[in-house]
């Protein structure tokens, strides 16, 4: 279990925490009792754009690889993002924990249809739709 300053307790960073994930994470989740999972990062001054808010990037970011983060759970198989929509909601001061939920909407054998959003406690920053390629064992 986590125990650093500005992650909450019960978060574990992610296990593949490499290449473009590391530059822009680290990522957090956690098991909710009820089934799913809870994500998160401690935004900092590499998240910021040049108005000293969270840049829409690592939003993005962080919900594509939250999602794609759901979906190898759901199938414990590979996935690819083959769609990606977003809709930015408002804009959040660096330094916080940024906060993440997906949704399975829908599992064929080859694709994945998801739902995410990102907060900062009961703010809402951003949604997300999403289809995902789901590949056979490598």
């Amino acid at each position: 279990m986590s125990e650093l300053p500005g992650v909450p307790l019960g978060f574990e960073p992610f296990d593949d925490n490499v290449g473009y994930i590391a530059l822009s994470g680290p990522y957090y989740w956690c098991r909710r009792n009820e089934g799913g999972y809870d994500y998160g990062f401690l935004s900092d001054e590499r998240h910021a754009n040049p108005n000293r808010v969270l840049h829409g990037g690592a939003l993005t970011t962080f919900l594509d690889t939250i999602l794609g983060h759901a979906v190898v759970k759901a199938v414990q198989r590979p996935c690819a993002t083959i769609a990606l929509n977003t809709q930015f909601v408002a804009g959040a001061p660096i330094g916080q924990w940024i906060s993440g939920e997906v949704r399975v909407q829908k599992l064929t054998r080859t694709l994945a249809f998801m739902e995410g959003e990102a907060r900062v406690g009961d703010m809402k920053l951003i949604t997300a739709t999403a289809i995902f390629k789901i590949f056979d064992e490598r």
